[in-house]
């Protein structure tokens, strides 16, 4: 079937209303097709859920019209479609700025539960009544659930804003889709925990809506037209019964490139458009339409989105409606500096290159001090929710079986070079590295191999950030021998992290083979979705020594990373002085800790870098530097008050003219040194605990034969 994306528009010559714009449009685009099939001739027992974009503080500008909702509810009405329901979610920040509520926010738009024709229908809360969703292991939403309204509607209908945004450079249909999500800081479960992208895609695969509308009538544009209205008369609706198709029409009306956005960009690589498609109708840019400057959005995009930075900004950029509660008074007086810099800068050109270059400087502060971390703060950085990236069914069994004779002629090289001082062996070869080592460990094979899973090898590698498996089959016994999986670790070497250097994002074909004598892993890269590897193969062997008393560890790898465009320059390729030095050095110390973290699991020792993340982690998720600042001026506000009254002397004043002071009426600490005393408790005892419990391991260690 063709997928027909429909364009309505108001003109001069063809003046339309509203409601006539939407019912022209899903017309042409084959709404009430697509019902009459789904309805198998009684309508009354489909369940249509209609998901508009709302404001997160009951912003008309920024929401999707409440009244051409209402009209679309009428027209299924007239169609014999009863049961029509409305679910809303919000996106914005209600940890830091509380907004009126979800019912209240429904209301200040419009949403009343009864049509102007007179037809009832529901407002649902999308966060509420969550059910599980059944996300497959390889997905990054796997173990999440959804609202039971949405999972149960017989037919989903997700309809848009028609709005700029400040890092992706629109948001559509897509990017609506985080409304239907049910956490309520969405920012943290799904930009930050998890690559928003990747969200979108997995959501669209297992739980799709089944159309989509665009509310581009009154639209709103400008630098952050997603979070800060600036109203621009459009008079369009876009309808199509795929999300990625409306929103290449909507790019295409806002004058620009449908993959600029990471977002959408990420969806058309991984499932592409219909196959069959046409656009009924004009694609003529709108007029006065103004779209965020590239230099903001490409600031904002480097914020790192696990990072406060990004999320302060995030926070800030929303307009905040007169009248919301407000729990972080220095966060509040940012927001309103920031979103009236961002009405500046769509008229004024000095306001918009001093909004660029605040965000800029944050990105570059934000981007060094994540640098930094890589080296010398790993534990400070998240662990990374991703999901495989790949389609598992894309593979046969024979191309997990191939691995090991596709290794064989690379590990017959590195097993024939000369080893190093510290008896690793690599060459360079077609610009890729061979490389091997391996150590024997005073562990009894059987014991070793019974701690350390063989299948995991990848995860005890250094500077691994996280990643997902999928097993392909099982043995006998229950152990994988075919997965595939998806791995991230920290720039290689780390100091590459300060010269923009990504981390590394590679997905593997894995084999594993369980004998008596020996066990193997060995894997292929068959993709990279940051374009961080070419090679990334190799394998990992236990073999018993000394009669099995020990644990040889065998490592064998091929390996060519995309250096970063600074390095690229240098060129380090046409000077093997500088590189070789530096390639030894950095495979010796991440294959050095490598070994260590392999004996580390033996040993029931803790070796993983960074922290992972928890659902407990929303409310430290909420602290904001803001609210560092605030407590700060409150400490500030008490030592001024308490510096500056006169204090009363203790004691009493006698008849005698003199002052009567007992021992008890001398205080003993002032407040303030009490509190500040009270404040450092947790540090003091948690410092403390700490170094007792690093002793006990230790001293475990040494006892461990």
């Amino acid at each position: 079937m063709t997928v027909v994306a429909a364009v309505a528009r108001s003109t001069r010559v063809r003046p339309l209303s509203a409601a006539d714009l939407l019912a022209e449009a899903v017309a042409r685009a084959g709404l009430w097709e697509r019902l009459a099939e789904r309805a198998h001739g009684d309508p009354g027992a489909v369940a249509v859920l209609l998901t508009p974009g709302t404001s997160a503080y009951g912003d008309p500008a920024t929401a999707v019209s409440a009244a051409l909702v209402e009209h679309l509810i009428d027209l299924l009405h007239d169609r014999g479609y009863r049961d029509a329901t409305v679910g809303a979610a919000r996106c914005g920040p209600d940890p830091w700025l509380a907004g009126p509520g979800l019912p209240e926010a429904c209301r200040r738009l419009g949403y009343g539960g009864l049509t102007p024709q007179g037809n009832t229908y529901r407002v649902v809360d999308l966060s509420e009544e969550v059910g599980p969703a059944g996300f497959p292991d390889s997905s990054v939403l796997h173990g999440s659930g959804l609202a039971r309204s949405w999972l149960d509607a017989g037919f989903r209908i997700n309809i848009a804003k028609n709005s700029t945004h400040p890092e992706f450079g629109y948001a559509l249909c897509l990017a609506n889709l985080f409304g239907v999500l049910p956490q309520d800081d969405k920012h943290h479960h799904y930009r930050a925990r998890r690559d928003g992208a990747e969200v979108v895609v997995d959501l669209l695969r297992s739980h799709p809506p089944d159309f989509h509308l665009i509310d581009a009538v009154v639209s709103s544009h400008g630098c952050a037209g997603s979070h800060v209205g600036r109203p621009l008369r459009t008079e369009t609706v876009i309808a199509a019964p795929d999300g990625v198709l409306a929103d290449m029409v909507g790019a295409l009306l806002m004058g620009v490139d449908p993959v600029s956005s990471p977002l959408n960009a990420r969806v058309l690589s991984d499932r592409g458009l219909p196959d069959a498609y046409r656009i009924d109708g004009d694609l003529t840019p709108y007029q006065g339409w103004r779209n965020p400057p590239r230099s903001l959005v490409e600031a904002v995009r480097r914020l790192a989105p696990d990072g406060r930075v990004h999320r302060l900004f995030s926070v800030a950029a929303w307009h905040v409606a007169p009248g919301t509660a407000v729990t972080d008074p220095a966060l509040a007086r940012l927001s309103r500096l920031l979103t009236s810099l961002i009405r500046a800068a769509d008229a004024n050109p000095a306001a918009a290159a001093a909004l660029c270059a605040m965000v800029g400087a944050a990105a570059s502060a934000s981007s060094t001090v994540r640098a930094w971390r890589t080296g010398n703060a790993k534990d400070g950085l998240r662990r990374r929710d991703v999901s495989l990236a790949v389609d598992p069914d894309a593979y046969t069994h024979e191309d997990y079986d191939r691995i090991t004779d596709l290794l064989r002629p690379l590990e017959t090289v590195i097993d024939a070079l000369p080893a190093d001082a510290w008896q690793m062996r690599w060459q360079h070869v077609g610009h890729s590295i061979l490389f091997g080592c391996e150590r024997t460990v005073n562990a009894p094979y059987r014991e070793f191999v019974r701690r350390v899973d063989i299948s995991r090898s990848i995860s005890y590698m250094t500077d691994y950030l996280g990643g997902r498996v999928h097993v392909v089959s099982r043995d006998a016994q229950g152990r994988p021998i075919r997965q595939i999986e998806r791995n991230l670790y920290l720039a290689q070497p780390n100091y590459l992290a300060y010269y923009g250097g990504p981390p590394i994002d590679v997905c593997k074909l894995e084999s594993v083979d369980y004998g008596e004598q020996r066990q193997r892993i060995s894997w292929r890269t068959v993709s990279s979705p940051n374009g961080s590897a070419e090679y990334d193969d190799g394998s990992v062997t236990f073999l018993p020594a000394d009669g099995g008393g020990r644990t040889r560890i065998v490592i064998r790898v091929r390996q060519r990373f995309t250096l970063p465009l600074t390095w690229q320059m240098i060129r380090p390729d046409t000077r093997p002085r500088l590189r070789d030095p530096l390639v030894q050095d950095s495979y010796q110390r991440f294959f050095t800790r490598t070994l260590d973290n392999f004996e580390a699991q033996y040993e029931g020792r803790p070796f993983r870098i960074g922290r992972p993340w928890e659902d407990s982690d929303d409310l430290e998720a909420a602290e904001l530097p803001t609210q560092r600042l605030t407590e700060a001026a409150r400490m500030l506000r008490t030592v001024a008050s308490q510096t500056l009254t006169v204090p009363t002397p203790p004691g009493r004043l006698g008849p005698d003219g003199f002052w009567h002071v007992a021992p008890g009426d001398l205080p003993t600490r002032s407040p303030l040194l009490e509190e500040f005393r009270e404040s450092l408790r947790p540090a003091v005892a948690g410092f403390w605990q700490g170094l007792r419990e690093a002793a006990a391991r230790d001293r475990r260690s040494r006892r461990t034969p």
